[in-house]
Parts: structure tokens; sequence; C-alpha cells
């Protein structure tokens, strides 16, 4: 499997947290507990059968480890939080401003040169976005949706700094270390609250929050990694919107939430943005 194939396949795992948020229904930071406890067993178990569970390296890089451990907890957090309290549309839209702080932050911070095709596919993307979002409505929603939107543009900043930190230990060849230590990390961080907050867990929600575990918090970002390190982190951001392009016809065959003409037109801008991305990497 190509890496723009594995990027695309982790998106397209992870376009379910919509709809496996509102099937939980359970706090944001219990979902991120257990998925992770999981896969903090999972992820050194395959690692291990592929020789590759060394964890050496790992203090030489501790303050990147730290950075990117509270990003992707912030990341997580005020997603799940945002799912669970805006349209699946608007969390994602919000989320997805990532990619534009990507391009401006990755020839800063780690040196990529800003590509003329970052500059065309970029605008396409975030335009075909805007057009999902605002066939809905759009932003201008009650103030019940507020928080949600709130919560899903933080989610946005907190994964710029996540695709910028794990570029940066891709190329330290510490991509399959970051993955256990974030897992672990994450898993104590969250315990705390986890273990002592009021909730209920039947078999169906054990049954998704397994699903979690080794699709949304194994696979997907084991394949993620391993591929930021032969891809540019301005690709990958662009990639990335392969998560909400499938998040939005997955909202309307699970949770009613209906597009219009405007919305699928917007994803047809966002493929397209995609494809230009694929093409001038292949030309290279």
């Amino acid at each position: 499997m190509s890496n723009y194939l594995k990027i695309i396949a982790a998106m397209l795992i992870w376009s379910t947290w919509g709809i496996i948020i509102r099937l939980l229904a359970l706090p944001a930071v219990v979902v991120l507990f257990y998925s992770s406890l999981i896969a903090s067993f999972t992820v050194p178990l395959v690692l291990k059968m592929r020789g590759e569970l060394a964890l050496s390296g790992v203090r030489k890089a501790w303050w990147l480890f730290a950075l990117l451990v509270a990003s992707s907890i912030t990341n997580n957090v005020t997603y799940f939080y945002a799912l669970a309290h805006t349209t699946v549309s608007n969390a994602v839209f919000t989320h997805y401003t990532a990619p534009l702080f990507v391009a401006v932050l990755a020839p800063l911070m780690i040196a990529e040169r800003l590509l003329k095709v970052t500059l065309i596919s970029l605008p396409i993307a975030a335009l075909g976005m805007a057009m999902i979002v605002l066939a809905g409505g759009g932003l201008r929603n009650g103030s019940g949706d507020a928080s949600g939107i709130i919560a899903g543009m933080v989610s946005g900043v907190a994964y710029a700094f996540i695709i910028i930190y794990s570029r940066k230990l891709s190329r330290m060849l510490l991509h399959h270390k970051a993955i256990v230590v974030l897992l672990w990390t994450t898993t104590l961080v969250t315990a705390p609250w986890a273990l002592f907050m009021r909730y209920h867990i039947d078999y169906r929600a054990a049954g998704l929050l397994l699903i979690t575990g080794m699709l949304h918090s194994t696979l997907a970002p084991l394949l993620y990694y391993s591929a930021l390190r032969k891809v540019m982190a301005q690709h990958a951001a662009v990639l990335g919107y392969m998560e909400p392009l499938a998040a939005v016809p997955l909202a309307y065959l699970f949770l009613s939430e209906t597009p219009s003409f405007v919305a699928l037109f917007g994803g047809v801008l966002i493929l397209f943005s995609g494809y230009l991305v694929v093409r001038s990497r292949m030309r290279e």
C-alpha cells in the first residue's frame, strides 16, 4: 500500500467517529480513555510482531513527545465534544481548519518548502468544506451549537500541531515510538476522569469501544504515522480532507443529516484538491 493510500485509509476509519460518538453518548474523555487503553495493548503487540517495538531514543526527543501528547489529548477531547454538541458537518469543518495552519507553520517549524500545489489545493479544499457547512446553515446556528463549534476550532489548532510534531518525529525515525508513548501517556492522563465520572457502559457501548480501540486507535494511527515519514506535512494535511468528505455521507446515512446539492459539490472540490496533491507528488 502506498503512503498516500495509507493516509486515506486512516482518514476513512476516522471519518466514522461522528457516528460512534453519537451512539456511545459518553463523555469525550471516557471514550478517549477506553480507546487508548485498548490500543495501548494492541499497538505494542503489533509492533512487537513486526520487530519495531524498541523504545530507545525517546529520551533525546522527550520535549517533542510531550508536545505531541498535549496536542493529541486536546485535539481528541475537543473534537469528540464538538461531534456530540453540533452537527457532524460543523464539527469536521472547524476541525479541518488544521491544514490551513499546517500550510503556514510547516515551512517555519520543519523547514518544508511551501509548494505551489499547496497554495492551489488548500483554498479549493477550504472552499469545498465551506460549501458543505454553509449549505446546512453555516455557523449561524443557535447557541446550542456554539460550544461545539468553538470546541471544533480548538481541535483544529491542536490537530495542526499534531501533524507538525508527528512529521518531525517521523523524520527522526521515532514514529512508531510516538504511537506507543502517546497511547500510554493518554491512558494515564485520562484515567482519573474516566474512572471516577458517572456513566454507564452496556454491551453495545463496550463493543463500540472495542472497535474504536482496534481500528481508530490502533490500525489508523499505525497507517498514518508510518506514511508521514515519506509524505510532506502539507500534503498529509490536504489529504486529511478525505475524513470530512466521508463523514458527511455517513452522517446522512446514519444520523439523518441530509446534504444538499451545494454540499455535494463541495465534496467534489475536496476530492479534486486531493487529486492535485497526489498528482503533483507522483511527478516528483
